[in-house]
């Protein structure tokens, strides 16, 4: 007999909220790009460059008022989750605490 709280849990997509982009930009493949929202586990990009699929470094960086503050970026290891002509979704492998706090310390700006 199937556990009837395992469905609940399916039923409930996300774990983690998701938030605005908080002016974020993100080198990675090479490229400069917007970060359309992000969550303790991931984040989507806008569209417009081709990522692969394998496990790829970017960097994060808070953008205030045009320019980049290139003195608080973090990086870490993301993988491709889905890519269509809008958004590039991406999940943080792993989400490490100071990635997570760094989200955390940009949506508390």
């Amino acid at each position: 007999m199937p556990d009837q709280d395992s469905s609940a849990e399916h039923s409930e997509r996300r774990r983690y909220p998701r938030f605005q982009g908080f002016g974020l930009m993100a080198i990675i493949g090479g490229k400069l790009v917007r970060v359309a929202d992000i969550s303790a586990t991931g984040m989507e990009l806008e569209a417009g460059f081709t990522i692969k699929p394998e496990p790829m470094r970017f960097t994060l960086y808070p953008n205030d008022g045009g320019k980049l503050d290139i003195n608080r970026g973090i990086g870490g290891i993301c993988t491709l989750v889905r890519q269509d002509n809008r958004i590039v979704a991406l999940k943080f492998t792993p989400a490490t605490y100071r990635l997570v706090k760094f989200v955390a310390e940009c949506s508390d700006e």
